[in-house]
């Protein structure tokens, strides 16, 4: 096990390559071969120290080609991706080219081990904030993570600093012919992991009854730091460093499945997730099926309209309820204007669907459902609990189960749906 001073230097070195992605040069071929060879020929104290001595080493891997990292691991030996592992969890779960399923392994060696090293930092230093939130963090992807669920659910993301960002796969990305990305907007952090993988659970739930593939997934995508409720969701500043990190998960998604040919590739997107997402597309030709923008805090005006995102189709809904993704949308455009030429998503209510009563993207859960649980300990007064609750079960988010909302993200994220939008 590393002690607290060697993890620091780890995920500060981490840490650095994700930085990376935004600033450097791509990696020459010869430094990632040299890289990867030297994880996976050495013990893990070696590797640790290879590490740290070598800050660069993360900075190149970040910045590999995908396509030339994909051929070098599936070249690998099985010992040797093994060994890679165990040495450099922290580098391997998070590198583009690698499959999901080694990635998911790597991370969650990570997890178990920044788990025990964070917790021992909280408890030696108590007043820690950012030890104490990446135990937050931690704690919330574990408990994401755990006991048996349908579908299996993969680790695919999960890196240290500045503030912790995950992505939990509900189903395998490695075998789905439809893949599902769903990013979030403001105030949503990595300790929020198990309420957006619930999220992405019933949007997976949801897909299989519009007539979505058995061999599908949903990726709760937090990777990237989303600004906090105030009026840096009025600025661009976040959502300029967000989307090139997504551009990165796309397309590694696409180098790992060999381009994903025969693969649907979509992106629902909610409040301030919506202005991230749309500047990523409109970057890149990302082969998108279909784009889905929930309660938008808006489009930038250097993106013209809704061809200029490069995606076969384009929606957008947002509730009368909603007061908050209008604040958003001070200094950008309102997708769901006849000028953009986005496909209005029906959000209200009919056909027996319930209606998205509020801004945020989901409300309800197991563990908030139920008025004995955990959420309402601190209400002593039990008329205040009363009413807290009564409120809690007449609102709704945007991808809450039984929404039209949801239904009609479902239906417009599956190519051959059962059904028609509502």
């Amino acid at each position: 096990m590393i002690g607290w001073a060697r993890a620091t230097g780890v995920l500060a070195m981490t840490a650095v390559a994700v930085a990376g992605i935004l600033m450097a040069p791509p990696a020459g071929k010869q430094l990632v071969d040299d890289g990867l060879q030297a994880l996976w020929s050495m013990s893990p104290k070696q590797a640790q120290a290879y590490l740290l001595k070598n800050p660069a080493i993360a900075v190149d891997l970040a910045n590999a080609d995908g396509r030339y990292v994909d051929d070098l691991w599936n070249k690998a030996s099985a010992k040797e991706r093994k060994a890679a592992l165990r040495n450099a969890p922290q580098l391997i779960g998070n590198l583009e080219g690698v499959d999901y399923t080694d990635r998911d392994k790597a991370n969650r060696i990570y997890l178990a081990r920044a788990l025990a090293s964070t917790t021992k930092r909280v408890a030696s230093k108590p007043q820690d904030e950012t030890a104490q939130f990446r135990l937050r963090v931690l704690k919330a992807v574990k408990a994401t993570l755990a006991g048996p669920r349908k579908p299996r659910r993969y680790l695919v993301e999960l890196t240290p600093a500045p503030r912790p960002l995950a992505a939990v796969a509900v189903g395998n990305p490695d075998t789905a012919t439809q893949v599902t990305f769903d990013v979030p907007g403001m105030g949503t952090y990595a300790d929020d992991m198990q309420l957006w993988t619930q999220a992405a659970q019933n949007v997976y739930d949801e897909q299989g009854k519009a007539g979505a593939p058995a061999n599908r997934s949903v990726i709760a995508w937090i990777g990237y730091v989303t600004p906090p409720p105030g009026i840096d969701a009025a600025l661009g500043a976040y959502a300029a460093r967000g989307a090139p990190r997504l551009v990165a998960a796309l397309r590694g998604f696409k180098v790992s499945r060999d381009g994903a040919v025969g693969v649907d590739l979509s992106v629902i997107a909610h409040s301030y997730g919506t202005t991230t997402a749309a500047n990523a597309l409109a970057s890149a030709r990302l082969g998108i099926f279909s784009f889905v923008m929930l309660g938008s805090a808006g489009i930038e005006e250097n993106i013209r309209d809704a061809r200029a995102l490069h995606c076969e189709h384009v929606y957008a809904g947002e509730a009368v309820g909603d007061t908050q993704a209008q604040w958003g949308r001070l200094t950008r455009r309102d997708p769901r204007a006849p000028s953009f030429g986005a496909t209005i998503l029906h959000v209200e209510g009919s056909s027996g669907k319930l209606p998205v009563t509020a801004h945020e993207p989901i409300k309800h859960s197991n563990w908030n459902n139920d008025p004995t649980s955990a959420a309402y300990a601190k209400l002593t007064d039990m008329n205040e609990l009363a009413k807290k609750y009564s409120d809690h079960v007449t609102t709704f988010g945007y991808l809450d189960a039984g929404t039209e909302s949801l239904a009609n993200a479902a239906t417009a994220t599956t190519r051959y749906p059962s059904r028609g939008l509502l």
